[in-house]
């Protein structure tokens, strides 16, 4: 089988390309995601809360002990909510800041809610079992699948230029 985009011959059962990383089940949507960009994504999933978390208690809580115990009940749940009405999107914070998408390896749909939960909360945890053997397959892996990623048959594509509030990152023209 060739691959759409670039035309070359890709390796059997994989879901990329090894010569352009292009989607291949829906091409054009994605390029596989570099396993750098995941784990930033994932490790600004769980800095952006507890960054949030410290700056607003001490902020608020220096002005106001009372508005500051508020704060720091209402945060942690308005966060949480933020997190699971991006799940249906296929996407996480850290995620959504990379530029990256989470779809069904075989068709290139987005997981919804249920799968994204078993992956993200579920599957996470099985990945990190054995000193992290699970995230680390993902190095291995032709198509880039960590155990969480195998669980929920889904790949993780780099979909769109990183945005910090709004704003792209400038990618200087011929950079690979």
């Amino acid at each position: 089988m060739n691959c759409p985009s670039c035309k070359k011959e890709i390796v059997p059962d994989s879901v990329f390309c090894s010569w352009c990383s292009d989607f291949v089940p829906s091409s054009g949507q994605g390029k596989k995601a570099n396993l750098f960009r995941r784990w930033v994504a994932w490790v600004l999933d769980l800095a952006i809360p507890v960054v949030l978390y410290v700056a607003a208690v001490a902020i608020v809580g220096s002005m106001s002990k009372d508005l500051g115990t508020v704060v720091a009940i209402v945060l942690p749940i308005a966060y949480l909510v933020w997190f699971l009405t991006l799940l249906p999107k296929g996407v996480t914070p850290g995620k959504k800041l990379m530029g990256l998408q989470v779809v069904n390896h075989q068709t290139g749909a987005i997981p919804g809610f249920g799968t994204m939960f078993v992956r993200e909360i579920v599957g996470r945890f099985i990945s990190g079992l054995g000193g992290g053997i699970g995230y680390l397959w993902a190095i291995f892996d032709k198509n880039a699948q960590a155990w969480h990623d195998k669980i929920a048959g889904t790949v993780v594509l780099k979909t769109a230029a990183p945005r910090l509030v709004g704003v792209p990152i400038p990618n200087p023209a011929g950079a690979l």
